[in-house]
């Protein structure tokens, strides 16, 4: 074995055995998509904290946009004041703007090893060579499997919906959930990344004296941008999860899932600080 599946595919390899040689031995059917479940929740409970604390310092971030582009205007010729006095206005706010990518980098590695892990054991339905290298990699000799069970809830967790005329139209169902899931997740997130303090508009006066408020074209643009992504992202979702195998999309349907809940509880958390 490599480094790379040394450090990150073998750990979530043995994982998603330990809960199939688990299940599969209390007797429940469908181990395999409940192995699948049990370490995807697992990896989502382990980076919920950063990706809490990832949505506040997004929220915190649009409250920060008005004053932003005025310091960009007011330093547009001189970007060494501009950065100084971005920082004091990001530790004032006691904002870190390099958080996000921080996150990122932590999720990033999980996400890899999780989709290579499960690529490796549900692709190819089983067959000998898959077989040999997933037992290479098992840390137990009581983890070891001469053959794994990949159906689940009637879908055969190693093929594709896109093959939905050999195992049949239900297969079909998959990419719509998925797509539908992501897509309630980027409205749930779009709502919550609002900034929960209303932002001041600035005000201008038209040519017959009258207050309007000014426009800001930076900002028209992110919101169209944001409102295309919140469209084409599960578009490619879906997509992607009628060219993969079911169990690839159950572990991305779970992810969402967790998603959703998180989104949904800290709108709640948000509604309750308002009153």
């Amino acid at each position: 074995m490599n480094i790379f599946d040394i450090l990150l595919i073998a750990p979530i390899v043995n994982a998603l055995m330990f809960f199939y040689k688990i299940f599969a031995s209390l007797g429940i059917p469908g181990s395999m998509g409940f192995a699948i479940i049990a370490v995807t929740s697992a990896a989502r409970i382990a980076i919920n904290p950063f990706m809490k604390k990832q949505i506040v310092q997004s929220q915190k971030m649009q409250e920060l946009q008005p004053q932003l582009a005025k310091l960009q205007k007011k330093y547009k010729t001189e970007p060494a004041k501009l950065q100084q006095a971005q920082l004091e206005l990001y530790r004032n706010a006691k904002i870190n703007p390099g958080s996000g990518c921080l996150v990122f980098l932590i999720q990033l590695p999980l996400f890899i090893g999780l989709y290579n892990a499960l690529a490796r054991v549900v692709n190819n339905g089983g067959d000998f060579a898959t077989l040999k290298n997933i037992n290479d990699m098992l840390y137990s000799t009581w983890l070891k499997v001469e053959g794994i069970n990949i159906s689940f809830l009637n879908f055969n967790l190693s093929k594709t919906p896109a093959d939905w005329k050999t195992w049949g139209w239900w297969y079909l169902l998959v990419p719509v959930v998925t797509a539908l899931l992501q897509l309630y997740q980027a409205y749930l997130s779009g709502k919550t990344m609002q900034p929960r303090k209303p932002v001041l508009k600035e005000m201008v006066m038209d040519k017959d004296g009258k207050k309007i408020e000014k426009k800001d074209d930076s900002q028209e643009m992110q919101q169209m941008m944001q409102k295309q992504m919140l469209y084409l992202f599960p578009v490619m979702i879906g997509w992607m999860s009628y060219r993969f195998p079911i169990g690839l999309a159950l572990y991305w349907n779970i992810f969402n899932l967790f998603g959703i809940w998180q989104y949904r509880q800290q709108l709640a958390a948000q509604k309750i600080s308002a009153k």
